[in-house]
């Protein structure tokens, strides 16, 4: 070893000796970093680094020692870090090269990411991405007025948080909920494994069942909120019935107060009410009516899949629709091709989510799909307009006819021109 080595590992070595019991973490890894590589660098100089000189030995042993000492340190980050560059020095003196660096570890799925230790807050949290992650599949580019409260991401905020502040406080303490908290290890508090419990098919789904449950007494308790029609009836038929009269207002009286049980209270449905109609004026969109506790409760029914690929379909169905002309192939449209897919695609998903790809879809692929073909579809869906509300009475509310007065060059503008002047006479 040259002068100049043997004086820069000694120098090392003061420093080391230097460093004061209370030097701060950055400066500790520092020295120890430059320590090792420049023990490492004058191994690897002398003829055979499995067997150095006998100064370059005390030093490194000195080192070690040091390493040694440093590990009983209470901060793991810094002892993996010296546990590192120990195994580093002692590489090369017993095999006389660098050690090869470690390959970087596989980044970790997010969605089996561990984030919580406590069971209630990951259901809590992804619960709540969950059913947000329903509603923005409805989401849309706003570029105009739009009131339908399903299709704005705002509502959607305030409807996560009423969920987080009013239902989830009821479903955790369930105890289906509570016997699931006790059989999911600690280990599976991720995005992935909370995601399959509540996608099960729905004779398998407890978590289904209990948010059903609860949007149903929701509603039930607004309907006993709600005054009742006609005061001069109650006075009229107030001696009417006998025994069998006390007998039913007992019973309705009883089946009150199950729902109040049963939801936890009326002031987390009142709560959780208010909170939905709070941002409607604001966010410029319809407040939900109360039928419409009849999509919240079936909104954990809504496949990614069927999502998806009935998206797809009707893109796809519109372009075959407008047909195709470039330099490489001409083709005519497939007149109805889309009207036809959606008469079937309807009916046979879970309740309303048909007609809300429709409006998703209308809006979404404005280029593709034309007003014409919108009417075309709402007037097959009924030859009244009570008809067409009640088979699909979302898209009823929210795609008004009127707002597209002029035919458009879809083929089908006329047909459904037609159609509704029919249904006009009738």
């Amino acid at each position: 070893m040259d002068s100049d080595a043997q004086s820069d590992l000694q120098n090392i070595l003061v420093n080391i000796a230097a460093i004061g019991p209370d030097a701060d973490r950055d400066t500790l890894i520092e020295t120890i970093d430059q320590s090792i590589e420049a023990i490492i660098v004058a191994l690897l100089a002398e003829e055979n680094p499995q067997s150095p000189s006998s100064e370059l030995i005390k030093i490194a042993e000195s080192t070690m020692q040091f390493l040694e000492a440093c590990a009983d340190a209470d901060d793991e980050d810094f002892k993996n870090h010296i546990a590192i560059r120990a195994k580093d020095l002692l590489a090369v003196l017993t095999t006389g090269k660098r050690p090869e660096p470690e390959p970087e570890p596989e980044p970790v799925d997010p969605k089996y990411e561990v984030k919580h230790d406590v069971f209630e807050e990951a259901f809590t949290d992804y619960f709540c991405d969950y059913m947000l992650g329903r509603l923005q599949e409805f989401h849309i580019e706003l570029d105009e007025a739009q009131p339908a409260f399903l299709l704005r991401p705002a509502f959607a905020e305030k409807f996560v948080k009423a969920v987080r502040d009013f239902v989830i406080p009821g479903m955790i303490v369930n105890r289906r909920i509570r016997n699931m908290s006790d059989s999911v290890i600690q280990s599976n508090f991720h995005q992935a494994h909370f995601f399959s419990e509540f996608s099960k098919p729905e004779e398998e789904n407890v978590i289904r069942l209990i948010w059903n449950n609860i949007m149903t007494d929701f509603r039930t308790s607004m309907r006993e909120n709600e005054p009742e029609a006609g005061d001069d009836s109650k006075k009229s038929s107030k001696k009417k019935g006998g025994l069998l009269s006390g007998l039913k207002k007992k019973k309705d009286k009883s089946k009150a107060k199950t729902a109040k049980t049963v939801s936890g209270s009326n002031e987390k449905a009142d709560g959780f009410w208010a909170a939905l109609q709070a941002g409607a004026k604001a966010g410029k969109y319809d407040a939900p009516k109360p039928e419409d506790y009849g999509i919240f409760a079936v909104l954990m029914d809504y496949t990614q899949e069927d999502i998806d690929d009935n998206k797809a379909a009707v893109r796809q169905l519109l372009e075959q629709e407008m047909g195709v002309e470039d330099d490489e192939m001409s083709r005519d449209g497939r007149e109805g091709a889309t009207r036809d897919w959606l008469y079937k695609m309807v009916p046979s998903l879970p309740p309303h989510l048909g007609e809300l790809l429709v409006l998703w879809c209308f809006h979404t692929y404005k280029e593709l799909f034309k007003p014409a073909i919108a009417k075309s579809f709402l007037a097959g869906q009924g030859t009244t307009d009570d008809a067409r509300a009640r088979a699909v009475p979302y898209y009823y509310r929210w795609f008004n006819p009127e707002n597209y007065p002029f035919d458009d060059d879809n083929p089908f503008a006329e047909q459904a021109t037609s159609n509704m002047e029919v249904d006009e006479d009738e």
